[in-house]
């Protein structure tokens, strides 16, 4: 796989649509103790439907995702909500912030994409845009859950997927096949799923300690059969 597919896979793919996102965001305020008038760095922010519900709440939302059409939609949603925001599209890995945001989120299994050194280097860049005592909340699926049920394969009206685990590199390797119009589309999609164990390694090289580990957005904490893996660390 080209160390570019992320560039290359379907824009309807990666998105939920814009009315969904007002209990992910309400339960997001709450496991980063958020309150009005502080600053949020939502990396990926998609088109923005997490971020406008913070953003209506008070948050000072900055968005970044490597895709100019999202961060365009997320422009004209807050433009026309009459919200404030800032977007940047720009890849995750060259982020350059410095103490700047109370808090910061990578939700809905956005986090993963790179190799080892690059998800790493992903945390330590959520960290530094953080102020003293900020918090980073990051959003897996749940490795143990998924290959307890593991399914190679999925199929939901046009869309098929074919997946495989590969132990050595600890990665789900997935083939998403949409048909369009009569023609077969390949989105080819890797993502390094990590124990909570590896978790709390990467947050603490990057100077943040967990506080929490959280199975969904509804709050309960994280089990082994939980479904995500949820993790808040606080930047020490």
């Amino acid at each position: 796989m080209g160390a570019d597919w992320t560039e290359h896979f379907a824009e309807d793919l990666w998105l939920k649509p814009d009315a969904v996102g007002a209990d992910e965001a309400a339960f997001i305020k709450k496991a980063l103790r958020l309150h009005r008038g502080q600053s949020v760095l939502d990396a990926p922010c998609g088109a923005g439907r997490i971020a406008i519900h913070l953003a209506h709440a008070g948050c000072r939302i900055t968005g970044v995702d490597l895709r100019p059409s999202f961060t365009a939609k997320a422009s004209v949603r807050f433009e026309h909500e009459k919200v404030p925001g800032r977007f940047i599209a720009q890849d995750l890995r060259q982020m350059e912030f410095k103490n700047e945001f109370h808090a910061a989120y990578s939700w809905c299994g956005s986090f993963g994409y790179f190799s080892e050194a690059g998800n790493l280097d992903v945390i330590r860049r959520y960290a530094l845009a953080l102020r003293q005592g900020g918090r980073l909340l990051v959003d897996q699926i749940n490795r143990e859950n998924m290959l307890r049920h593991f399914a190679s394969s999925r199929q939901t009206g046009n869309r098929s997927m074919r997946t495989r685990w590969d132990a050595k590199t600890q990665r789900v390797e997935s083939d998403w096949v949409v048909v369009r119009d009569g023609r077969r589309e390949h989105n080819r999609l890797s993502i390094r799923l990590y124990t909570p164990t590896q978790m709390r390694r990467l947050f603490e090289q990057a100077g943040l300690i967990v506080e929490a580990l959280h199975a969904s957005s509804n709050g309960e904490p994280y089990r082994r059969s939980s479904k995500r893996l949820i993790v808040v660390g606080r930047k020490i």
